[in-house]
């Protein structure tokens, strides 16, 4: 079960060149390592919005299984909670949102959607294009990968880092009600009722 390794860190295999981030939430820190050389356009799009401090006082707020089955998959958190309840075109730029254009693919990368990966979500309704939405991977998602899924398209979602710390804080929101309301029809029972706020996201500088 997914609470049998709750304790446990979960780290990929980082390349030299990583850059760990911390998330403090209201429920306990979550600690992730980035890699900079096989993700490099992601991690460079992520940390742009960590050292701009626009993860301060964004929010974990979705819960969700992509394949069929009662046990989640994703835990998803970022800026764009207020777009949910938003109704036709969502313009990003009201969130403060700006789109990466380049999407390294899992095939690319060879960073999989395993659990403990850390992804981000694109926007699938109208560009295509990646928005800083993180997606933490609490088991295997193989419909993140490339080829995945064809809609939009077989390109996946790119997959730059893995929590190295904290992952009973994610696997702690399962259990939480799920009836947040939203605009937008496959998102509805994925939506928490009371969001979890991330207060604090920052670099852990490397000790020289």
């Amino acid at each position: 079960s997914l609470t049998s390794a709750s304790a446990t860190p979960v780290a990929g295999p980082l390349t030299a060149d990583s850059t760990t981030v911390v998330f403090e939430t209201t429920l306990g820190d979550i600690i992730v390592a980035f890699d900079a050389d096989r993700a490099p356009a992601t991690t460079e799009y992520f940390l742009g919005y960590v050292d701009r401090g626009q993860y301060d006082h964004a929010t974990l707020y979705r819960v969700a299984s992509l394949d069929g089955n009662t046990e989640p998959q994703i835990v998803q958190g970022g800026v764009m909670v207020e777009a949910l309840n938003q109704s036709g075109t969502i313009d990003p730029s009201v969130f403060g949102v700006n789109y990466l254009h380049t999407l390294e693919t899992t095939d690319e990368t060879g960073i999989r959607h395993r659990r403990g990966v850390v992804s981000f979500a694109r926007d699938l309704l109208y560009t295509g294009h990646v928005i800083p939405e993180i997606v933490f991977c609490l088991r295997d998602v193989p419909a993140m990968d490339a080829f995945g899924r064809d809609k939009p398209d077989s390109r996946g979602f790119p997959a730059a880092g893995y929590v190295i710390s904290g992952m009973e804080v994610i696997e702690s929101l399962i259990s939480q009600p799920r009836e947040g309301a939203t605009e937008i029809p496959f998102l509805k029972g994925q939506i928490l009722s009371e969001p979890v706020r991330i207060t604090h996201a920052y670099r852990l500088q490397k000790k020289p």
